[in-house]
């Protein structure tokens, strides 16, 4: 089977058409419409999403212009006081008022279109985009040509007509009202309620949400009972001044029964009207009566003086045989000031609630919840180094969001830095307490779950965990050297050997195929200085490379010479690949190639397990930690100390110190028993600074510029994680066989099991329990590889390529490793495993190329494994 990166394209239907009947041609023709309707349709909304999309920068611009804003505001109280002014100012009639609100309502509107398509995502069918869209439309009220303002009262309908008046009062005070509400938007201007800078706190912001909600909610509250308490009065019986009704009665009473008095009882009504606000400026008979020649004489009365300038003043009050018309300019005018004085008692009110609602949530949540969260700021401050980047990229995608909001008290997705801060900050604690505290990569349960064979290959590889210190020496002047003949003269040793550059410079090649002048001839040129830069006499390293071949075991299968010659290169290649020379310094580079040579110097082919259970005397030496590891580091010290052998003599003391450190580090954790406390330490460094990994991951993969971003140098050069990076590069490279082409593996597979059987036939003599993959007779050898690399190479492979991503390939390589084990053991084994067994087996390597997958930060799709 193949893992697919990419989806295969539909074959064709090898089918031939078939004629469709008419009545399927019918419905396909049907179909075709209505599918190039919807096809119209979606041109049309993608056509005005493009054109929205376009626009919203520029309404943007508009509705943030200051000046723009300064016009709306003065157009907002032309709306609100220009009907009452209009009346108090007595304007004989509405033309050039209806002028300046048709002019107003224009711009209310265009600010409504404007501030729909620039901010459509927070203003759009919010609370303020209703706002706006009531008080634009209560301007309709106010306008003659669309409301008639003449009014005409008959007297035998007097109580309804008072009531219809009333509605008529009511409703002009519901058209002040409804411009309240965009009155509401001054609200913003207020402190506290403006706009709230994107690297605010999260105590102001949620102070600024809170005391616009409540201010806003204010406000409305306080409109709606201006508008509604009128309404409970509307149904009640009217209280009104009805003299005028009865002057109309008692002057046709008189028209009827004494017309020669008539023009003395017009007189004396006249008189009483003297002392009101209100007088009849006109009285005259009907135009379809004819009256007596009494009353006929006089009238119509009519009094210039107390002419109406506005005809809205006018009220005309008819009779069966009068028609009395009344000047209620005082009346209205009065009403007009009442109505200037409410506008400005709500404003008052509004503001001054607004002020005492926002000092009020200063005083109980701003204060305490800043203070509260200052601390929360400063304790995830020490908690992550890469806490201000994290603040950075935070405040960058807050200003990048900030083009789609009007304003910040609009905006209800956005909160302060700290709660974004807190809740990274919890997040990466639950993943790193998931990591070291929760459960280890193989733990107890997991173990239980496997079968025999799966439990004997990750046998002895759990261990403690060891802490050594690693002193920053700092940077050091690099030894003036000609490299570049350096390198030069190591190439033409190399080619005169009879090695190609192409085949070092790969993962192809297999010391076991070489003879010994070609093995020592690469170790030379693994070692050279100009692969890290320190000093040392070309005789010297010959010599020491010399008595540390001798000093391996010959018998051994695995751990040998071409082993250290295997490894040496896998770290020569990994410090290339990984631009090792960016992050650590050239005496480390040089410690960790020379520990690779040495690491498993002396090794007898027998594991830490069974020197221990046997009592073997470097197991006393070293108190069972790590006795053969220990042994490496000891016999390689040995050797640098002979002077023909002392590679480390052209360094300083502080130098060879730190040289020591790496080396005694680097080897010490080559043992099985750090494996799973590696995977651990990568796994945090990753956790803690993943931000910085995934950006960088693009600069790392680079080909032709391999080399990382600048924050992933800076976290790479802090002392623990180069200590990290040498040991996890000597330690990949020492089980990097399960890495490298199947036909190179497979070999180095065969050598190790080889190793493990002779120790399995050594247990055996000497009566000591035979661990379970050593035991030749019943060990599965390609199925033994799948649980190699299923439980112990692909954990640590995975975790280095997140930090490493120069190592994916290597991932790549074994998972294409175990399809092929898995394929040559279900062709090749003695006993053919069975169906269920062979889906086990295909899922447990599923699972691993989708752990791959996940690792794969910033790639779309993982890479095509051929098998």
């Amino acid at each position: 089977m193949t893992l697919k990166a990419f989806s295969q394209g539909r074959p064709k239907n090898p089918l031939p058409p078939v004629e469709d009947p008419p009545q399927l041609a019918l419905s396909i023709s049907v179909s075709e419409e209505s599918a190039k309707m919807e096809g119209k349709e979606g041109k049309i909304e993608a056509f005005l999403a493009q054109a929205r999309k376009t626009l919203a920068p520029y309404c943007r611009h508009i509705v943030h212009n200051r000046y723009f804003q300064l016009a709306m505001f003065v157009a907002l109280l032309l709306a609100l006081f220009l009907p009452d002014m209009w009346v108090i100012t007595n304007r004989p009639n509405n033309s050039d008022l209806d002028v300046l609100l048709t002019l107003v309502g224009v711009m209310f509107i265009f600010e409504l279109l404007v501030q729909s398509i620039g901010m459509y995502k927070s203003y759009l069918y919010s609370f303020f985009f209703w706002m706006d869209l009531c008080g634009a439309g209560s301007l309709l009220l106010d306008l003659s040509y669309v409301m008639q303002s003449d009014q005409e009262v008959g007297t035998e309908t007097v109580s309804n007509n008072a009531i219809i008046m009333r509605a008529a009062r009511v409703a002009k005070l519901g058209a002040r009202a409804g411009r309240f509400t965009k009155l509401a938007k001054l609200l913003r201007f207020l402190p506290g309620m403006g706009n709230v800078d994107d690297g605010a706190g999260t105590a102001k912001l949620i102070s600024s949400k809170l005391i616009t909600a409540l201010s806003t909610r204010t406000s409305c509250l306080i409109i709606l009972l201006v508008i509604i308490m009128p309404l409970f009065n509307l149904w009640a019986y009217p209280e009104e001044d009805w003299s005028p009704n009865s002057f109309v009665k008692i002057l046709e009473a008189c028209y009827v029964r004494y017309p020669s008095r008539f023009s003395l009882q017009l007189d004396e009504l006249t008189a009483f009207y003297a002392q009101k606000s209100y007088q009849p400026w006109r009285i005259s008979a009907r135009d379809d009566v004819q009256p007596p020649v009494q009353v006929a004489a006089a009238l119509p009365r009519t009094f210039p003086a107390l002419t109406p300038l506005r005809m809205s003043n006018n009220m005309v009050f008819v009779g069966n045989y009068l028609k009395v018309e009344f000047n209620f300019a005082s009346p209205n005018q009065l009403d007009a000031w009442m109505n200037v004085v409410l506008l400005l008692l709500v404003m008052v009110l509004m503001i001054t609630f607004s002020l005492i609602l926002s000092q009020s949530v200063s005083n109980i949540v701003l204060k305490p919840l800043e203070q509260l969260l200052t601390q929360v700021r400063q304790m995830a401050s020490t908690i992550f180094q890469s806490v201000t980047d994290m603040e950075v990229v935070m405040k960058e995608d807050a200003h990048d969001d900030r083009s789609d909001q009007e304003e910040s008290v609009e905006d209800t997705n956005k909160f302060g830095n700290e709660t974004q801060l807190l809740a990274k900050v919890v997040q990466k604690l639950a993943v790193i307490s998931e990591i070291t505290m929760n459960k280890p990569v193989l733990d107890a349960q997991t173990l239980q779950n496997l079968a025999e064979g799966d439990r004997a290959v990750i046998s002895g590889f759990q261990g403690t965990t060891q802490d050594t210190e690693f002193a920053d020496r700092g940077e050091e002047v690099e030894n003036v050297l000609d490299m570049e003949a350096i390198e030069l003269a190591q190439r033409a040793m190399v080619e005169n050997a009879g090695l190609s550059m192409d085949l070092l410079d790969s993962w192809n090649i297999n010391p076991l195929e070489l003879d010994k002048a070609r093995n020592h001839v690469a170790a030379m040129y693994f070692c050279s200085s100009h692969n890290h830069g320190v000093e040392f006499d070309s005789v010297v390293m010959g010599n020491f490379l010399s008595d540390a071949e001798s000093g391996y075991v010959k018998s051994a299968p695995y751990h040998n010479w071409f082993h250290a010659v295997d490894c040496t290169h896998a770290v020569w290649r990994l410090l290339g690949l990984c631009a090792a020379d960016v992050y650590l310094n050239r005496e480390e580079r040089y410690a960790v190639l020379v520990s690779a040579v040495c690491h498993d110097i002396g090794h007898p082919g027998l594991n830490n397990g069974f020197l221990i259970e046997t009592s073997h005397e470097l197991a006393l030496r070293y108190n069972d930690k790590s006795p053969l590891e220990n042994m490496h580091c000891s016999r390689m010290f040995e050797l640098v100390g002979q002077a023909r052998c002392n590679i480390f003599s052209t360094l300083s003391k502080t130098q060879y110190h730190e040289v020591r450190k790496v080396c005694v580090e680097a080897i010490l954790h080559t043992d099985n028993a750090q494996h799973f406390s590696m995977i651990k330490d990568v796994q945090m460094l990753y956790e803690v600074s993943a931000d910085i990994w995934d950006a960088s991951r693009q600069l790392f993969l680079q080909e032709d510029d391999p080399s990382l971003a600048q924050e992933a140098v800076d976290a790479l050069r802090v002392p623990d994680n180069r200590k990290l990076m040498v040991n996890l590069i000597l330690h990949t490279s020492d089980i990097s066989n399960s890495m490298k082409p199947f036909r190179i593996s497979r070999i180095w597979a065969w050598q190790v099991l080889e190793e493990f059987f002779l120790q399995g036939d050594a247990e055996a003599r000497i009566g000591v329990p035979v661990q379970a993959l050593n035991d030749r007779n019943t060990v599965n050898r390609p199925f033994s590889q799948v649980g190699f690399i299923e439980f112990l190479v692909s954990p640590l492979i995975f975790a280095a390529m997140r930090i490493l991503p120069a190592t994916e390939h290597l991932a790549v390589q074994m998972l294409m490793n175990a399809r092929s084990w898995q394929k040559q053991w279900e062709n090749e084994g003695k006993v053919p495993p069975s169906d269920h067994d062979k889906k086990l087996l295909n899922e447990r390597i599923i699972k691993m190329e989708n752990k791959f997958r996940s690792c794969q930060a910033g790639k779309s799709a993982p890479e095509k494994l051929d098998r």
